[in-house]
């Protein structure tokens, strides 16, 4: 039998670990998280994302209890965490820096926490030994923070996080002082730690490719709301925002005016281009929209294709080459640019087109999203 999918927050009888319940955050006149509420799920793996200063590293430390909320209440487990102090919380937090004790080896930065509780040496050892092979350094275990790899120190700051089985690990930032190929190896490890453990995760981040990859859901913030909180494909395809649409990967948003002609709407956008077909994802009638489109949904070609009602031309006026494909930026007769992508899929000397030369973009009627404005 097919594995069902993991979806607890479409099961109405699925009960929340975390609640954010109308929680207001203020320092001073400043508010840092505004009447916010929010259900995370047992297991999850959860993302925080959003511009610096929008509230997600204090919903991080309010959840970590080195923050208490101005109003509203968070609950853990169906129990109000406001007045358990931070040490005594089933929560522990993985910080940016790694914060490992220098002058202690691997296995004993692992051990701290353990230590602290009191437990028995063989219990201790026996923990720290799983933490080991299951972040895979069990080869490192006597060495000092300093004579390991940043890689390696961020799975011993992780085994340490780990080790006392919370319920709840949050990570702030946790693969930024990475670099880009190492970062994106250890996502992935990220991911099957979670899953071996069962641990619900929560991660803050402000790299939009970071939280698409690992987490189920992601939570789009910014001012201290939340703007969507969806899983990574449909915050992607279906943002329910130009907010969401621009602040998620490459987009092109053109704006208009639309008007209902059955399931699709017309789009008065530019004096002498034709109008745009778009399809929305409810009844629409006539009024000001945004239509969001991703380049690698238009597709860029010498010729004028016959089959489509979305069309316009233009001259290619940038290309950015990433190897694996080619964005061009393609201005219109009345200066808009619109950005189309094509995978390079054959080596060759040369680009399929050039700075300068005319071309034709075209795209399907389902292939953007339209956002009332």
């Amino acid at each position: 039998m097919p594995e069902t999918a993991f979806e607890p927050w479409n099961d109405p009888d699925a009960k929340p670990l975390i609640q954010f319940r109308n929680v207001t955050k203020q320092f001073g006149d400043f508010t840092a998280i505004d009447d916010l509420s929010i259900d995370i799920f047992e297991r999850e793996f959860f993302a925080l994302l959003g511009p610096s200063g929008c509230g997600k590293t204090t919903m991080m430390r309010m959840l970590a209890g080195f923050e208490t909320p101005s109003a509203g209440m968070i609950l853990l487990d169906g129990q109000d965490i406001s007045p358990i102090p931070a040490n005594k919380r089933s929560v522990n937090m993985m910080f940016q820096s790694y914060a490992l004790f220098p002058h202690l080896s691997v296995y004993d930065n692992i051990a701290f926490g353990l230590k602290r509780d009191k437990l028995p040496k063989d219990k201790i050892d026996a923990r720290v030994k799983e933490m080991l092979r299951l972040v895979q350094i069990e080869k490192f275990a006597q060495r000092k923070p300093e004579q390991i790899s940043g890689g390696q120190r961020q799975r011993v700051a992780l085994a340490r996080a780990l080790a006392k089985a919370p319920k709840l690990l949050l990570l702030d930032e946790p693969l930024s002082a990475l670099d880009k190929k190492l970062r994106q190896d250890t996502q992935f490890e990220l991911m099957d730690i979670q899953e071996k453990t069962g641990t619900t995760f929560v991660v803050v981040t402000h790299d939009q490719e970071e939280a698409m990859t690992v987490a189920s859901r992601v939570a789009v913030m910014d001012h201290g709301k939340l703007k969507q909180v969806d899983t990574p494909e449909r915050i992607y395809e279906a943002p329910n925002s130009t907010y969401v649409a621009d602040f998620i990967g490459d987009v092109n948003i053109i704006e208009g005016h639309a008007t209902a002609e059955g399931d699709t709407v017309s789009i008065a956008w530019a004096e002498g281009q034709p109008p745009i077909i778009g399809t929305p994802s409810k009844p629409m009638g006539d009024c000001k929209v945004s239509f969001a489109i991703r380049p690698e949904k238009v597709a860029i070609a010498a010729e004028k294709p016959q089959d489509r009602r979305n069309l316009v031309q233009g001259k290619v006026l940038d290309i950015a080459y990433l190897g694996n494909l080619s964005t061009y930026h393609v201005q219109l007769v009345n200066g808009t640019v619109i950005k189309a992508q094509a995978s390079n899929t054959r080596r060759r000397a040369s680009l399929p087109f050039t700075w300068g030369d005319e071309v034709w973009l075209s795209w399907t009627d389902t292939a953007g999203v339209v956002l009332e404005s």
